[in-house]
């Protein structure tokens, strides 16, 4: 891995498919509601029209995942659990539904792994405006300090997560972890911009920035 000097003071910020984890929650979630419900096809426009937040809040309700059998990417846990050593507050900022990525959250408090994480539910504070956060107060136990998720009215994504995350930090006050160009607006608002299984398009076009390549696409 290569090593680059960080401010532990600044917040990273993970995106969650194909970064923490080698899958897209919505494809998956949309394959497994249509195989089970094929007819649910002709109400695709219709959730759609009302946007990708309600679209996914509507999947949310038919399918659930096992946050267990994701296939996590090693590279992506090791550099954020070496930065959770060096005291980044480590935040989940994800497009995919708030429900899913808060089972990944909850999994990782229950993860056996060299820092016993615990599992207590009352640790859990929900806090929900137009996107939804969870705060643990147990922070120091979690790989995760806090998730910012889409939900029903508003789908992180992109220019949104920039903008969210820009009102939160502070624009260059914070690192974030992606790895598509619909990250690139996240990227250029971020202190630095980590790039995790890439392909060579996302590198030419983050080569303005601060960067730290993680992975590249096979």
């Amino acid at each position: 891995m290569e090593q680059i000097r960080v401010n532990d003071k600044i917040p990273l910020i993970v995106d969650l498919d194909h970064t923490l984890i080698d899958t897209d929650l919505l494809y998956k979630s949309s394959v497994a509601v249509l195989k089970k419900s094929p007819w649910l096809i002709l109400l695709y426009p219709f959730w759609f029209a009302k946007g990708k937040g309600y679209l996914k809040a509507q999947l949310v309700k038919r399918f659930s995942i096992d946050a267990q059998t994701l296939p996590y990417i090693q590279d992506t846990i090791d550099y954020i659990v070496e930065r959770k050593k060096q005291g980044s507050p480590i935040i989940l900022a994800t497009a995919s539904h708030k429900d899913y990525a808060f089972e990944v959250v909850k999994y990782f408090q229950t993860r056996k792994n060299d820092e016993t994480i615990i599992n207590n539910e009352q640790n859990l504070d929900f806090f929900a405006e137009k996107t939804e956060t969870l705060k643990s107060k147990s922070a120091n136990n979690s790989l995760f300090d806090d998730v910012m998720a889409s939900n029903a009215d508003f789908n992180l994504s992109s220019h949104n997560k920039a903008q969210k995350l820009i009102e939160r930090f502070g624009k260059k006050q914070f690192d974030y972890m992606g790895d598509h160009m619909r990250d690139l607006p996240v990227w250029e608002a971020s202190n630095l911009s980590i790039l995790v299984n890439v392909s060579d398009k996302v590198i030419k076009k983050t080569q303005h920035l601060n960067t730290l390549i993680l992975s590249r696409k096979n």
